[in-house]
């Protein structure tokens, strides 16, 4: 349930300055936002403070933003999440469908549109289901759209 969640956005990403960047420019956009720098902190932030939404990077330094992603979609079912990698080789759709990732960011993250995509993934209900169509979207130097 909505009121469950604590805050808007975790992002867990090992790029300190990338992570401060996107952390910035979303809280400038209204959203509540709390940061970790790898996966076991994701999760032990998610934890104390229940994120709407998990913005993880794919490469991080413990574990693959995948793996984290499974364990977060364990503890927290209605949670949206969203992938960031500069490259997707070996990540399929299949996979991403499988633990219900609402969005794949490929890097360098498109601020603009990446905020954009937070804020209509907050406004929805439920949390993990993008507009009306419950389809992964996919965001690629500024451009939203649907991979098909």
């Amino acid at each position: 349930m909505a009121s469950d969640f604590k805050c808007d956005v975790l992002i867990v990403e090992d790029e300190m300055i990338q992570c401060e960047e996107m952390a910035d420019f979303l809280t400038r956009g209204g959203l509540s936002v709390q940061t970790a720098h790898d996966g076991a902190a994701g999760i032990r932030q998610a934890q104390m403070v229940p994120p709407r939404i998990a913005l993880l990077d794919y490469n991080l330094p413990d574990m693959t933003g995948v793996q984290l992603a499974g364990r977060l979609r364990t503890l927290f079912p209605a949670m949206a999440i969203l992938i960031t990698s500069g490259r997707i080789e070996g990540l399929s759709e299949e996979t991403l469908k499988e633990i219900g990732i609402t969005v794949f960011v490929n890097k360098p993250v498109p601020l603009g549109p990446l905020r954009q995509a937070v804020l209509r993934i907050a406004r929805s209900e439920p949390v993990n289901q993008v507009a009306q169509d419950n389809r992964p979207g996919w965001l690629s130097t500024g451009l939203g759209g649907t991979r098909t």
